[in-house]
């Protein structure tokens, strides 16, 4: 550990070094630094506006970085980020993605795509799964930390996501856009897009093919040498439109279809050579804006669904295992629909107001029982509004409030207050003291493990940070602290008798941490960043008649590092260099042998990464990624293995 702390100090020592030593950059450089140090978002208050005049944390991937890193999947990118944990995206392709943000569990961060809310209604957690949106038609991320019920509802207890696509890709009539990538692990993946500006109408159609033949997801314990490889076979397809009725008024529609066939294995340590998996996922969504005198009035709607199949059949080639033969089919279903305004009453006075409307569908058959769509149905309505103070040069803050009725848990009110205020003109001090509320999912309540006494999971949270800013813009660091208490937390508990499980509401989890962000950028050339997470976590609950308290943040790790630079050396040529560090965590296996479950812990581990992309000409680029260089074996979920040494290179054409 105290190696980690050296390196990450050498970087902060250095990085003030070059600073010095490259001050007196041009003003050309020094401007685009501002740009990027000060980007422009949406998701911290649904309207354009400077991160510096909003005291949210929020973090921003831009399509630069992503095009950088297009040999590797969104979630291995998203698990770079301060205060986030992709468990999963390091595993066989089509594992599983698990999000973890500030160490809440994946029920608590909600995924958007486009501003609104992605969901798989069957699903115990309902999470979005990750494996269904391809770096490639991904324009830019926005990370919105801390509690955001108020504005984005049930499920934005952590903190949102908000995955924009790319909507048009070119100015012409009539552009061409592609993709060609091969890689270890049999691993090749294309895109090919048409897309294009034609007076008022832009369009775009794309086409995504990944396909691996990955390799065992289970770890082979004994050495056997005899577990078969886990692939993916996936294809993808987005479709978007718009078009502008009036210099205020645009409409926009999307369609976006994924479908994969991925194997899998019985469990941890387990080969499984007939067992797999189906997973297909839709939405289809429309977006309207129109521009008021001082606001803007936006409409916006989708509805998603999703099905996974699992199945694990008896009838199986000789020799190959079967540890527990069995099939689920899974449908889930969810509709948004939402209109809201925002607007200015006064010059330092905005206002945002709006009400949404959501409804959950499921359809579960399995070789337990059947749980039919007609019982697995949720809905709830909302409406929310927030006070903004703005246009001060010192000083803002946004307070707001939203009030839900739930078909089943009837009424919550959730609100949240985030001031903000520049000490001095390079140091902002900000703070947030919020509340957020989740309901139980349909799988919660009807599933063999269900509970229809569960109550709602209801949080109180408070952050506090500084954001400090160079005044030439070459340096910016933030430190926030955080905690966060959730009552009646919705656990699994296990039962001496069948089903041997049951969802329950334990009484209190209490978790806390700091995330420590700095980044550099001596001029439009060079850049570097680090980030450090320090995570803690307990619950309180009654076992045995006796109030107990534990630790139980499984596969998150209490500090974890991440370190990067990028150099431009020409025009044509970008390298990059990232360290990941990760410290040891605790996982839980089930034992099939003893019938019990027991806690395994996951030594710590670093992955180096590096990458290199050249620009041929305006048209055309090849780029290269290497990933865990030093061929490190390590772990992210017990009995599982992660990805050793592997690389991807590609060539992009834009015509």
């Amino acid at each position: 550990m105290k190696k980690q702390w050296i390196m990450v100090a050498a970087t902060i020592i250095s990085s003030h070094v070059s600073t010095k030593l490259m001050s007196q950059s041009t003003s050309e450089k020094q401007a685009d630094s501002s740009r990027t140090l000060d980007e422009v978002i949406v998701t911290a208050n649904k309207q354009p506006q400077k991160q510096s005049s909003t005291g949210k944390v929020l973090t921003v991937i831009n399509r630069r970085t992503l095009e950088n890193n297009a040999g590797r999947t969104l979630s291995q990118v998203l698990n770079e980020q301060a205060g986030l944990i992709i468990n999963g995206a390091q595993n066989s392709p089509g594992t599983n993605q698990t999000v973890y943000l500030r160490g809440a569990g994946a029920a608590n961060t909600l995924i958007l795509v486009d501003g609104m809310p992605v969901t798989d209604g069957s699903g115990i957690t309902i999470q979005f799964d990750l494996n269904h949106i391809s770096i490639d038609q991904v324009e830019r991320v926005e990370i919105l930390k801390g509690a955001q019920s108020t504005l984005y509802g049930s499920d934005a207890v952590a903190g949102v996501i908000n995955i924009i696509t790319r909507k048009n890709q070119s100015n012409k009539a009539i552009g061409l856009n592609g993709l060609l990538a091969a890689g270890t692990y049999g691993t090749y993946k294309g895109n090919l897009g048409l897309s294009g500006v034609i007076d008022k109408f832009n369009y775009s159609v794309q086409y995504n093919r990944l396909q691996s033949e990955g390799f065992s997801s289970a770890k082979d314990e004994g050495g056997a040498g005899n577990f078969d490889k886990d692939g993916v076979k996936q294809d993808m397809v987005n479709l978007a439109a718009g078009y502008k009725f009036s210099e205020a008024w645009t409409v926009k529609s999307y369609y976006q279809f994924s479908e994969y066939d991925a194997d899998l294995d019985d469990n941890a340590l387990e080969d499984d050579r007939n067992s797999g998996a189906q997973q297909r996922q839709q939405v289809a969504g429309i977006q309207s804006s129109h521009q008021l005198k001082n606001g803007n009035l936006v409409f916006n709607a989708n509805y998603n669904t999703v099905r996974r199949v699992y199945d694990d059949p008896v009838n199986i080639p000789a020799g190959a295992n079967d540890w527990d033969p069995s099939s689920g089919d899974y449908k889930g279903g969810a509709l948004f629909a939402e209109a809201y305004i925002n607007t200015s009453l006064q010059k330092h006075l905005g206002l945002l107001a709006g009400i949404d409307y959501r409804r959950n569908t499921a359809d579960i058959n399995t070789s337990f029982g059947n749980l039919g769509k007609d019982s697995l149905e949720a809905s709830m309505m909302s409406a929310y509004a927030a006070f903004t103070l703005k246009g001060f040069e010192k000083f803002g803050a946004e307070l707001g409030g939203r009030f839900t009725q739930h078909q089943d848990f009837g009424d919550a009110f959730t609100y949240a207050f985030n001031p903000y205020v520049y000490l001095v003109p390079q140091l902002k001090l900000y703070a947030s003291v919020a509340t957020a509320f989740r309901a139980p999912s349909l799988y919660h309540l009807a599933s063999e493990y269900g509970n229809t006494a569960l109550e709602p999971e209801r949080s109180n949270q408070y952050e506090g940070g500084l954001h400090y800013t160079s005044n030439n813009k070459i340096i910016s660091a933030r430190v926030t602290a955080f905690r966060r208490k959730i009552k009646d937390v919705i656990v699994f508990a296990g039962l001496p008798d069948p089903p041997y499980g049951q969802y329950r509401n334990a009484d209190k989890q209490d978790d806390k941490g700091v995330e420590t962000e700095l980044r550099v950028q001596p001029n439009e050339r060079w850049q570097l960043t680090a980030n450090h997470s320090w995570l803690d976590g307990k619950i309180e609950t009654r076992l045995a008649g006796k109030d107990t308290s534990y630790f139980n943040l499984y596969r998150r790790p209490k500090h974890s590092i991440n370190m990067g630079t990028s150099y431009q050396f020409s025009k044509k040529l970008h390298v990059g260099l990232s360290l990941r560090w990760v410290d040891k965590r605790q996982d839980t296996w089930y034992n099939s042998a003893t019938w019990s479950t027991e806690i395994k812990e996951l030594d710590a581990y670093y992955n180096l990464d590096a990458y290199a992309r050249y620009q041929l000409n305006k048209q055309l680029d090849v780029f290269t990624d290497f990933r865990n260089i030093t061929d490190r074996k390590y772990a992210d979920l017990y009995g599982y293995n992660t990805r050793r040494f592997n690389m991807m290179g590609g060539v992009r054409v834009q015509l």
